[in-house]
């Protein structure tokens, strides 16, 4: 019970969107669980038609989401040989569009050799208000108000704004367009305004950020992205940005690559995700700092038990130029904290073990206690799950070469709790261990992997 209970509030907290139940809809008959633990688990229904003749495919539940943004995922074919797999696969594809509280798929028979699939949806609300919250180890908590309009039109457009108020103070607003046209050509957009005290380095900072960004699929699993930033930083403290007035204005030019495998976008049990990402600051564009800067992000997730996975990724990014000449010193890579190495605190290891270039790595073996399933609390329908997890990090931060030697690499243990919320993927409960530094407890939103590529973590 105070496991459920957590649950349901964390969620409450955590969770941009929220999934309103709507009117009861015809559901058929069979096993209506989700995608959870396991592909197979979310077409149970279907095991006494495999291999039958697919004569229908019905659309039953939503009343936002256009039809063609449903059928456009779906692989299955009306007159294929059902494969349960394929139908698998179509549920997974629909779960990733995150617009839905809940999939459903059942079959009713049509005469001695057909089946009509029957694909039932529960809608997230169109738009909602929330409360919410941000935490970094370095500034603590700061909550706010924001809006999230995950489906405008009916097209999975979403568009969430945050207002938050502490030592932490944010303004952002996000603009994500997966599907406009053609093979997923995409369109993302993100503008924010911090203000906080980088204790770090020591001045208090008021940023600014606009990244626009296109994209579209490469065959079935890669994809491919151009993007634009401006970032401004305005410091109190003298000798913090390039520019002598406290202020830098950098200009960056980006692509990416990606090769994406994973089973599912929300709790992924098999599969790859990789990305390589570079990035031009200045020269050419203008505006301060001088460097080229990439990302070399691998990810794989292998099924070990019904109820346990393992987690391994790894983390390279690299800057060229010099600290301070080239590269402003407030985009140095500090080590430690619950996104960097975990067994220490995001101070610990101080200037001394931080550098413009890091290599993280991580090793997470995890147990689902909950399968991700539907929750109901009043008119709210909410999606949750809990796992425990033990995990390994070890990592290090150079900007001379002679620094990149063993002798300044960290590690740490621990074990932890994952709740699985909407928005912000999950919220981690850590207790890290490091032979020099001790037990570090850690708070965090957003899995490890993604949570350490951001500037503030």
């Amino acid at each position: 019970m105070f496991l459920t209970g957590a649950l349901l509030l964390l969620a409450m907290l955590a969770a941009p969107v929220a999934a309103q139940v709507p009117a009861d809809r015809p559901t058929g008959t069979g096993d209506k669980r989700a995608p959870g633990l396991a592909p197979d688990e979310s077409v149970a229904s279907l095991a006494p038609f495999a291999g039958r003749r697919v004569a229908a495919i019905d659309l039953a539940g939503h009343q936002v989401t256009k039809d063609w943004v449903i059928t456009r995922e779906i692989r299955t074919k009306v007159g294929d040989p059902l494969d349960l797999e394929a139908v698998a696969r179509d549920v997974a594809r629909l779960d990733n569009l995150s617009i839905f509280a809940e999939v459903l798929v059942d079959g009713e028979p049509v005469g001695d050799d057909g089946v009509r699939l029957v694909f039932t949806f529960k809608e997230m609300p169109s738009w909602f208000p929330i409360l919410s919250y941000v935490y970094t180890e370095e500034n603590g908590f700061s909550f706010g108000l924001g809006v999230s309009a995950g489906n405008v039109t009916g097209r999975d457009l979403s568009v969430s704004a945050r207002v938050y108020f502490g030592d932490l103070e944010q303004q952002w607003t996000r603009i994500s367009w997966p599907w406009i046209s053609g093979n997923h050509r995409s369109f993302d957009f993100y503008g924010a305004r911090y203000t906080r005290p980088d204790t770090l380095r020591g001045f208090e900072e008021t940023s600014y950020e606009f990244t626009p960004e296109v994209g579209t699929y490469i065959g079935e699993h890669g994809w491919a992205r151009g993007k634009f930033s401006y970032f401004r930083m305005e410091s109190d403290t003298a000798g913090i940005t390039l520019s002598p007035d406290n202020e830098d204005n950098l200009l960056r030019l980006g692509t990416s690559f990606g090769w994406d495998t994973r089973d599912s976008w929300r709790n992924p049990r098999r599969g790859w995700q990789n990305e390589i990402e570079l990035w031009r600051t200045g020269g050419f564009l203008g505006g301060d700092g001088n460097s080229w800067s990439a990302n070399i992000d691998l990810r794989r997730w292998l099924p070990v038990t019904r109820r346990t996975k393992l987690m391994l990724s790894g983390l390279v990014t690299l800057q060229s130029g010099t600290l301070s000449v080239d590269i402003p010193s407030y985009l140095n890579y500090f080590m430690g904290g619950a996104n960097s190495i975990r067994g220490y605190g995001v101070a610990d290891l101080g200037e001394e073990f931080s550098g413009k270039n890091q290599m993280l790595g991580t090793a997470e073996y995890s147990l689902t206690l909950i399968p991700l399933r539907r929750w109901d609390l009043w008119k709210i329908s909410l999606r949750l799950g809990a796992e425990v997890a033990v995990f390994a990090d070890a990592g290090i931060a150079w900007s001379e070469s002679r620094d990149f030697a063993m002798r300044r690499a960290r590690g740490g243990l621990g074990g932890g709790l994952r709740l699985l919320v909407p928005g912000s993927e999950m919220v981690r409960f850590d207790v890290g261990w490091s032979p020099d530094h001790g037990f570090h407890f850690h708070f965090a939103n957003g899995t490890k992997p993604k949570a350490q590529r951001a500037r503030l973590r």
